[in-house]
């Protein structure tokens, strides 16, 4: 993949997933993660034009709370004030831990970091050193990332999280 990759992450734990994921060798294609919620926020002006020509942008989000007009209006931005772009969807289902979760060995997050509680997950796995081996450990399929069908309210993506997959 010769173009530029950005991706738009809804928080630090899924910063720490993709950056895992670039680690050599690589599992999805490389480029710039930023936390930014597609969910919550519009992005701006001054975000869009340094979205250059030929661009993928990658929109990480969960699917749980069944709110998508910004989503909309940031996907309609995109196509109006960016030229020759591939926006890709990268929902989670329901959510980070429930994603992690479906396509890995583990049967509760807290495994992964060995946290006292699901509460403590989310700080244990932003502060993991070793992400990426950790992953591995529990055999985490990026095959099966952000493939499940997400909820009807977000019934109007396409299905395309294949196109950042190495």
């Amino acid at each position: 993949m010769k173009n530029n990759c950005i991706y738009f992450v809804e928080g630090r734990c899924e910063e720490k997933l993709l950056n895992a994921l670039k680690e050599q060798p690589p599992k999805i294609h490389p480029g710039r993660v930023k936390v930014f919620n597609v969910i919550q926020n519009n992005l701006s002006n001054s975000q869009l034009i340094t979205i250059q020509p030929g661009t993928t942008v990658a929109l990480v989000f969960d699917t749980d709370i069944p709110l998508t007009d910004c989503l909309k209006e940031n996907i309609r931005r995109l196509g109006k004030y960016c030229s020759k772009i591939k926006v890709v969807f990268l929902p989670q289902v329901l959510n980070f831990e429930d994603e992690l979760v479906r396509c890995s060995d583990l049967r509760s997050t807290s495994d992964l970091t060995h946290s006292k509680s699901n509460k403590d997950f989310k700080r244990d796995f932003c502060a993991m050193t070793n992400a990426r081996v950790a992953l591995e450990r529990v055999n985490l399929n990026v095959e099966k990332l952000w493939t499940e069908d997400a909820p009807a309210d977000f019934a109007f993506f396409e299905k395309n999280s294949d196109f950042v997959k190495q």
